[in-house]
């Protein structure tokens, strides 16, 4: 509805709509791939990120590589003052995610103690304690991975998960790995070196946010307790073609013995060795099934390990890519985008990234085509999002229990500019999960109406 009254609103102008718009749609697109190396050593909305070795593709365009530190590294830094006042922190210009992950990789651990398990209530209290910083993953990692991403070589039981590490901020001698769906911690025992530093750097963070992790039922739900304003963007394409993923995902590399069927609205590629891949056109959406049966799915780790390496196999532009959520059998996994910290959504159906394995190691992906580029100015104000209790209170108003209300984040809506298909525009929106099943706020109100 919003697309149709902005186009509605754009045709009025008449000769400004026709001639004018465009034109400075052009300029400042010619602006911005001016400045794309420089945006590319210092972007100002992308998170920063350590980059590993680059690779080219069929056309010579590079690709930065993602290190696994940087796929399942935390999407969320948040602060707990004396008071219990907790802040969401972020910056434009420096990743507070990153400071923090380059200080935790000089830490000295050294032994654990045994998981301990808490209420409910006491697992609610423990993440509003006093003098903390937390750090958010949005779904459950294996214990291995924490050494992977902070260079420890900790002894972990193989069955430890855990999205949170919680950090005391006052003479800590311990940290701890909290798993939300069994409500347990972990504690390690550390020497923080340089923390002191660490805090002094992230206090002068320009992003501020008032929240509160709360529970609700079963869950604990990170709440906004003022609402959140937060910066509209504008990015210009990227656009792969399919040849160049044939060539990375069929046949070794190969095109000659690549068949191509070409349908009404997509085209089919297979090599005749167990995989297929399907590019519709419409969308840019691209499905890819590998029957080869060749994938280990046993232990969380590992499975984790090995979507890594198919994420990476697929060529698609990885920069600013986390891990964003499995589902209870670790058969599913997706993979966002983030801008500013915030996971964008509407990018496709699945997320940007869906990987599926099954029990008999075939695999499925499905990804996009376009990727986000370049950063375009615009003048789109600012958006304020409501409250999470008042979120909260719609949907229950609209026949919504809480206790059906698995995670409510805020993230950015994928849409196409209505000048031009090349350019993507990003809103700040609610997002809720219901039954595994992210939707709009607004969507999750007019389907209960239904």
């Amino acid at each position: 509805m919003q697309n149709k009254k902005r186009f509605k609103l754009v045709t009025n102008f008449g000769i400004v709509s026709r001639f004018v718009l465009p034109v400075s749609l052009t300029i400042a697109i010619v602006i911005s791939l001016i400045f794309t190396g420089l945006i590319s050593i210092n972007p100002a909305h992308f998170t920063h990120t350590n980059k590993s070795t680059t690779r080219s593709t069929a056309e010579n365009s590079t690709i930065t590589a993602r290190t696994i530190s940087d796929i399942y590294s935390p999407t969320q830094v948040l602060q707990t003052d004396a008071s219990q006042a907790q802040k969401l922190l972020y910056d434009n210009k420096v990743n507070v995610i990153n400071e923090v992950q380059k200080s935790m990789r000089q830490w000295q651990f050294t032994k654990t103690s045994k998981v301990t398990r808490l209420s409910a209530q006491a697992y609610a209290q423990l993440l509003q304690q006093a003098n903390m910083l937390l750090l958010n993953y949005p779904d459950l990692l294996a214990g291995s991975l924490f050494n992977t991403v902070y260079q420890q070589k900790i002894k972990f039981d193989r069955k430890l998960e855990f999205n949170r590490i919680l950090i005391p901020t006052k003479n800590p001698k311990h940290i701890y790995l909290l798993n939300d769906s069994q409500f347990s911690v972990q504690a390690l025992n550390v020497t923080p070196r340089g923390l002191k530093k660490l805090l002094k750097k992230i206090n002068q963070a320009s992003g501020k946010v008032p929240v509160s992790e709360r529970l609700y039922e079963k869950n604990v739900l990170l709440t906004y307790t003022q609402g959140v304003t937060l910066k509209q963007y504008s990015y210009l394409l990227n656009k792969q073609t399919a040849n160049s993923l044939v060539k990375g995902l069929l046949n070794n590399g190969g095109l000659s013995s690549v068949k191509t069927k070409k349908k009404t609205n997509r085209t089919v590629y297979e090599d005749g060795n167990f995989r297929r891949m399907t590019v519709f056109s419409k969308s840019g959406v691209v499905s890819y099934q590998n029957f080869d049966g060749s994938r280990d799915t046993t232990g969380y780790s590992k499975i984790l390990r090995n979507a890594y390496t198919d994420l990476v196999s697929i060529g698609v532009p990885l920069d600013n890519m986390r891990f964003f959520e499995t589902n209870e059998d670790a058969t599913n996994f997706v993979y966002r985008t983030y801008v500013e910290g915030f996971p964008i959504f509407n990018q496709t159906r699945y997320g940007s990234v869906q990987l599926n394995y099954d029990t008999q190691g075939n695999t499925q992906m499905r990804f996009s085509l376009y990727s986000l580029q370049v950063p375009l100015p615009n003048n789109k104000p600012m958006v304020t999002l409501m409250s999470s209790d008042a979120v909260l209170a719609r949907l229950v108003a609209h026949g919504i229990a809480i206790k059906k209300i698995q995670d409510m984040q805020v993230g950015y809506r994928w849409t196409t500019n209505s000048s031009s298909n090349m350019v993507i525009d990003l809103k700040p929106v609610w997002y809720i999960e219901i039954n595994d099943e992210w939707l709009r706020l607004d969507q999750w109100l007019t389907k209960n109406n239904n």
